[in-house]
């Protein structure tokens, strides 16, 4: 992991054009937003481009960016607003689930560490883009609700009830069984 003072530093020659600063960025963080981005979206080339389009803003912005606040924050920001931008300019639908459903399944006695992980997975996979998002910000990318409540630019209290919606959804999609008839 690099510091914040290492972090400062390459800003500082990329922001002076320095194309081996740009380079160590993107290469530093570029699977991270890959990763998140395609978490979001499901689409390998959209991922990609929307990706580039995030590293594309970061760099335009980089002279604003403000040191003294984490920059992965500031990045996944412009990440998220790119894959908001593309699920509008495409209009997919992005809401949050309201509904509850109760389970009392203990997920750790009723299937195994591999199979779990799995269909978790699959199960976020499954979920409205925003509380996808959510899930991978929080339990994927381990970002903080401050730091979410900073990328999503939501309150944090708004953060905290979103989440707790969307796991429970996650919940209920992990433990759903099939009816019996």
């Amino acid at each position: 992991m690099i510091s914040r003072k290492e972090i400062k530093a390459l800003i500082e020659k990329a922001v002076e054009h320095d194309e081996s600063a740009c380079t160590k960025i993107l290469n530093l963080y570029k699977g991270r937003i890959f990763s998140y981005v395609f978490r979001m979206v499901r689409n390998y080339h959209d991922a990609e481009d929307i990706t580039f389009e995030t590293f594309i803003k970061c760099f335009k912005s980089l002279a604003s960016f403000d040191t003294s606040k984490p920059f992965t924050t500031w990045l996944f920001a412009i990440a998220h607003n790119q894959t908001m931008d593309h699920f509008r300019k495409h209009k997919i639908t992005f809401e949050y689930l309201d509904e509850f459903h109760s389970s009392s399944d203990d997920l750790a006695k009723e299937y195994e560490k591999k199979r779990k992980i799995e269909q978790i997975d699959q199960a976020i996979s499954q979920l409205p883009p925003l509380d996808r998002e959510l899930i991978v910000l929080f339990h994927k990318e381990e970002n903080t609700y401050q730091e979410i409540s900073e990328i999503m630019n939501i309150p944090v209290t708004t953060v905290k009830t979103r989440l707790h919606r969307a796991r429970k959804r996650l919940h209920d999609l992990v433990c759903k069984r099939p009816k019996k008839e």
